[in-house]
């Protein structure tokens, strides 16, 4: 039962901090400082917890085979590194941040998406997070004011996608 719970412990770790990995925070540099340094502690107590789990294992077995140990090891080796195998590959998909606006009390984002695009979101209300996309445009793009509407706006792109007086976004025709 024990090692079934250090096993679990290892996973809640690995899990936590892919969750963290996947959450779109807003931009600013002490909130992904802090976020990363979390993810950093979480694999390293989920490197723990495995090592406790191999020293258990190496402890209670009656005739000490290095075999077992090492099975056990790289078994445990090869699953943490997997999950950072993964969340790899979800840093390296995230959009990257280009410039932020302000109009009123809300902020707005402008990132720029792996496949070139750019997309538009808001910071949520009380948590530091950006929504959804509230509008994605393929040239790049300039938010301004007008009234209680902010549009996309560029040499190609005159759009209106968010209503401020309504706080939501402007549906797409």
């Amino acid at each position: 039962m024990s090692y079934l719970k250090s096993f679990i412990q290892v996973t809640f770790c690995l899990v936590l901090s892919f969750i963290l990995n996947i959450i779109e925070w807003i931009p600013s540099f002490i909130l992904i400082s802090i976020v990363n340094i979390s993810i950093i502690f979480l694999y390293l107590l989920s490197i723990f917890f495995a090592y406790k789990i191999i020293c258990n294992i190496y402890d209670n077995q009656t005739k000490k085979a290095l075999w077992k140990t090492t099975g056990y090891t790289l078994f445990f080796l090869s699953y943490i590194g997997s999950a950072s195998i993964i969340m790899i590959g979800i840093g390296y998909s995230k959009s990257r941040y280009i410039e932020s606006y302000m109009f009123e009390d809300k902020s707005f984002y402008v990132y720029q998406n792996i496949d070139l695009s750019y997309e538009v979101s808001v910071k949520e209300s009380v948590l530091p997070l950006r929504s959804l996309p509230i509008a994605t445009f393929t040239t790049k793009f300039t938010l301004s004011k007008e009234k209680h509407y902010i549009y996309a706006t560029s040499k190609e792109i005159y759009k209106k996608i968010y209503n401020l007086k309504r706080n939501k976004k402007e549906k797409d025709e």
